[in-house]
């Protein structure tokens, strides 16, 4: 074996870096099964462009605790949350629609220092916690459309409402 490394060193490289991507792709797609976003992207996956009112380079909490810290381009407009990778070279992780019909907004809500909102997403409540400011900054496209600012028809549960159109 150490005759055949000596001899073609590219093959042993080639052979180490292709295995750590296929390692690195590996753990995404698990974080991406364990976090939620693969049952989301079942039902939500889309082409679609990030609209203007977006932040790129957030963080959020999903299912499980898995954190994406920093990697996240967030955006929204009146018809629903746009969710994708900052960087997309995560496997398992596709741009995201979610319409506000299936979005539920939890009450803002103390965790350590720090006051952070829940979204439950999709007909499996998904769990997405981020900062409030956050938060906030996705729900303005909402707020500013008036014909459609209070929820309507839509279900509501304790500590939570859902957007109903």
């Amino acid at each position: 074996m150490q005759q055949f490394v000596t001899q073609h060193p590219a093959v042993l490289s080639v052979t180490i870096g292709a295995a750590f991507i296929a390692w690195f792709a590996f753990i995404s797609w698990v974080t991406g099964w364990v976090a939620g976003w693969r049952s989301l992207a079942q039902r939500y996956r889309t082409d679609r462009e990030f609209p203007e009112h977006r932040r790129r380079m957030q963080s959020a909490v999903m299912r499980s605790g898995m954190r994406i810290n920093h990697g996240l381009t967030l955006g929204s407009d009146a018809g629903g949350i746009s969710m994708g990778m900052t960087i997309p070279i995560l496997a398992g992780y596709p741009r995201l629609f979610i319409p506000w019909s299936d979005v539920i907004a939890e009450e803002p809500r103390r965790w350590l220092f720090l006051m952070v909102r829940t979204f439950r997403l999709g007909p499996d409540e998904v769990p997405f916690r981020v900062r409030e400011s956050l938060a906030e900054f996705l729900l303005e496209p909402r707020s500013a459309d008036r014909s459609i600012s209070e929820p309507s028809g839509g279900v509501s549960r304790p500590g939570g409402m859902k957007w109903g159109v």
